[in-house]
């Protein structure tokens, strides 16, 4: 059995090392509100070379094609282009032939290995000879091409491309300023993406300042496609705030409540409610001091997802806390003799396993999203892999410890001193 509660002192000095920075930086700079919460227009473009589709038309024409290729363009939206080329010969006929020239390759490998020779190579695949071909126009033509999808089907090639137009973020700036929005937050999510948010007032036009927006990145950089955009009004975004404040603490004293039901046949019961609640707020103190940090260099914001998330780190605290809680009540209940700090550190041990099972198996998805995943979950799934970790971490040494430390009275002796000083100290001097 380990002896978790035995180092109790090292705990508390690594959760000071993580709560005093956080709430240092929280002090001194907040958050970096995102959409919903500091109000304003947001809009997402990607840059695009000016191209349209007789260009690309031209260019996939004059690719060294089988002869008798036909070609078809189609436009996709949001920049993407497909082409499709079908080479000459039916489905049917291409599988066929493919047959049959198998049949006549292995033929001629026997042949040449009875008579010691080399076997000659396969004839070449029109349709990966279309492929190539198409690829190379393309490049030749338009220099950067983004492939988003490529298939060969028989006789049929497919490509999904769309033609990048390599902007930087000075840039960029430059033309916000020439339309008066120079104070626009701007945000590269990826290449020749960006995201731009401007403020704007409850009696503003929205729809005229996008269309400024988006004419004057037109004019000065290059051509864009809209991927989104989105207004939410400064009154909104305080009542979203306000609501975003109120479900936490209503969650907050909804798993008071309840613990301290689930527990009432335990001395006390309202103890371990409380230690559960002081856990979360550790963890939540922790998540929000990475954020505050992360929004002041690397502007990492937050927005509805970062509450949702908070949520759920909440829930999944809470749950691994009362595990643990739960495993010390039956250990009380077959044995009330039992010395109580080994029963906590028998409930803490038999518990261990299965929490870094969950929170591994979580630690994984969440990390297979973030290398996956888009711009717009990542807060979500931050807080989860920071709350996942914080809230294993606050079950053991955090929840269980608060519980130990007021059964054996040293809580209460500490408080009574406090309590004792205070009083002390508004006696009179002269009395």
């Amino acid at each position: 059995m380990i002896d978790f509660i035995g180092k109790r002192r090292f705990y508390a000095l690594i959760s000071l090392g993580l709560l005093i920075p956080s709430l240092i930086a929280l002090g001194l700079w907040q958050f970096e509100p995102g959409l919903d919460f500091a109000g304003g227009l947001e809009t997402e473009v990607r840059f695009v070379q000016d191209i349209d589709q007789a260009d690309i038309e031209a260019a996939a024409g004059g690719a060294e094609l089988p002869e008798g290729s036909e070609v078809a363009v189609s436009d996709e939206g949001e920049g993407i282009y497909r082409i499709e080329v079908t080479v000459p010969g039916a489905p049917a006929e291409a599988a066929a032939g493919e047959e049959a020239a198998e049949d006549a390759a292995d033929e001629e490998a026997a042949a040449a290995a009875a008579e010691g020779g080399e076997a000659a190579e396969p004839p070449p695949d029109p349709a990966v000879e279309a492929d190539a071909a198409l690829a190379s126009a393309l490049d030749g033509a338009f220099g950067a091409v983004a492939v988003t999808d490529s298939a060969i089907d028989g006789n049929l090639v497919v490509r999904a491309v769309w033609f990048p137009y390599d902007a930087v973020q000075d840039e960029v700036r430059a033309a916000l300023e020439t339309a008066a929005f120079g104070g626009a937050r701007l945000q590269e999510t990826a290449a020749g993406d960006f995201r731009i948010r401007v403020e704007v007032d409850d009696d503003d036009d929205v729809e005229l300042i996008r269309t400024q927006i988006n004419d004057a990145l037109r004019a000065e950089v290059s051509q864009i496609v809209v991927l989104q955009s989105s207004s939410v009004s400064a009154v909104l975004s305080v009542e979203i705030a306000r609501d975003a404040g109120i479900a936490l603490a209503c969650a907050a004293l909804a798993i008071l409540v309840y613990i301290s039901l689930a527990f009432r046949r335990l001395p006390n019961p309202i103890l371990y409610g409380g230690a559960a609640i002081i856990a979360l707020v550790h963890d939540v103190a922790i998540v929000a001091g990475v954020f505050a940090i992360a929004g002041r260099f690397g502007g990492l914001e937050v927005n509805a997802m970062f509450v949702t998330a908070l949520l759920a780190i909440i829930g999944y605290s809470v749950n691994d806390t009362i595990v643990v809680f739960d495993r010390i009540r039956e250990n009380l209940l077959l044995d009330p003799r039992e010395d109580f700090k080994r029963v906590v550190n028998a409930a803490i041990t038999q518990t261990l396993g299965r929490s870094l099972n969950t929170s591994m198996t979580l630690m994984l998805a969440v990390l297979a999203l973030l290398l996956i995943g888009g711009v717009t979950v990542r807060p979500f799934l931050i807080v989860l892999m920071i709350g996942t970790i914080a809230g294993t971490y606050s079950s053991i040494a955090v929840a269980s410890q608060i519980v130990v430390l007021w059964q054996d009275g040293t809580l209460p002796r500490l408080l009574r001193r406090d309590r004792a000083r205070s009083e002390i100290r508004r006696v009179p001097r002269g009395a």
